[in-house]
């Protein structure tokens, strides 16, 4: 785990304004050996409590591995209200680094007025319920979301991406999202390898997660923008339809295991997140493993590297923007600077 001041490092060799090599360096440290020595229970409290990102997919992740391991069987109005502050977090988590974390033009006041309502009511719903949905509905859509104002902050995001995207090309790729059938074979490259955490594949396979997966696009920038957009309206709904008793969605929450070892995956804001725990005999952490959505997207051979990868970004500041804005579209869990290196014109 690292400090939020410390980014992704996307280092690109460019050669007349076509990316010739991509290398990423992330801070990123393994968080598990925290957990070691500790009940299942103190682990899942403990985890909402250590990453400052997605606190309540990582603290459900580890609730439900632990469980897992344990042979605890989980009612049906405790997973509807787990499902549900999954998606009120994975709305917030999205809205937030929408408007914070986008390499363009900075949200105006009222774009963070919008922000701040939407926030509040999602961190209130859980307890609160319906009652908050007209102001939550009325604050996504002042940003964008489902309304229909062409200087929302959404619009005007799109409309920097379009300008952006007519002068990158990008070559076509073959999509591959993980999905819920990967689990079983997850749970067994966790248990095999520990260093599957920090450079996750599969047999012939480097995947793609996060909203553009949940979405189905292997777009480029405006696309996956797009599908970004669509991915929170759909995380409106879902929290509306659960509020109504509508059944959680079936991959949002999952587990597996017994006889002491435990495994998760929990669909967050920026995609799958993985966690497996093994138990001693009496009953605590003797291992403990995470894969984090960014190690799928940001694999060294990974979704973000491919798409770069011979595309044509232009030069100097431009180019650092444009690499920048196709991380945003990617999610890293933490800040993502483009750093050009080697800049030729021939």
């Amino acid at each position: 785990m690292s400090a939020a001041s410390d980014p992704l490092l996307l280092r690109a060799r460019l050669r007349a304004g076509l990316v010739e090599k991509v290398e990423i360096v992330s801070p990123r440290v393994d968080p598990s050996p925290v957990f070691l020595g500790l009940k299942p229970e103190d682990a899942a409290i403990l985890a909402g409590r250590l990453f400052s990102l997605c606190p309540v997919s990582q603290s459900l992740a580890a609730r439900t591995a632990g469980d897992a391991a344990l042979g605890v069987m989980v009612e049906a109005a405790t997973r509807r209200a787990w499902t549900l502050g999954l998606v009120c977090e994975r709305l917030g988590e999205m809205l937030r680094a929408s408007l914070l974390d986008w390499p363009g033009a900075a949200p105006v006041s009222e774009d963070m007025g919008r922000l701040r309502d939407a926030l509040k009511a999602l961190r209130a719903l859980p307890e609160a319920g319906a009652a908050v949905l007209p102001e939550l509905r009325a604050a996504t859509k002042g940003l964008g979301l489902g309304g229909v104002d062409k200087k929302s902050f959404f619009d005007r995001q799109a409309s920097e991406a379009r300008d952006d995207e007519s002068q990158v090309v990008m070559a076509p790729r073959e999509p591959d999202f993980l999905a819920a059938g990967d689990n079983a074979e997850i749970f067994a490259a966790m248990i095999r390898d520990r260093g599957f955490s920090r450079a996750p594949t599969l047999p012939g396979r480097c995947p793609e997660t996060g909203a553009s997966a949940r979405r189905g696009c292997s777009g480029n920038l405006a696309d996956r923008l797009e599908a970004r957009r669509d991915d929170m309206t759909a995380a409106l709904d879902t929290i509306e339809q659960l509020l109504r008793g509508g059944e959680p969605p079936q991959d949002a929450l999952i587990a597996m295991g017994g006889n002491g070892r435990g495994f998760a995956a929990v669909d967050s804001a920026r995609g799958r997140l993985y966690h497996s725990v093994q138990l001693d005999e009496a009953g605590r952490i003797a291992d403990y493993r995470i894969v984090a959505p960014t190690e799928w997207n940001f694999h060294p051979e990974g979704p973000f590297a491919r798409a770069l990868r011979a595309a044509r970004v232009g030069a100097g500041a431009e180019a650092k923007r444009r690499i920048e804005r196709l991380a945003f579209v990617f999610d890293p869990c933490i800040r993502a600077v483009a750093e050009i290196v080697g800049e030729t014109l021939a």
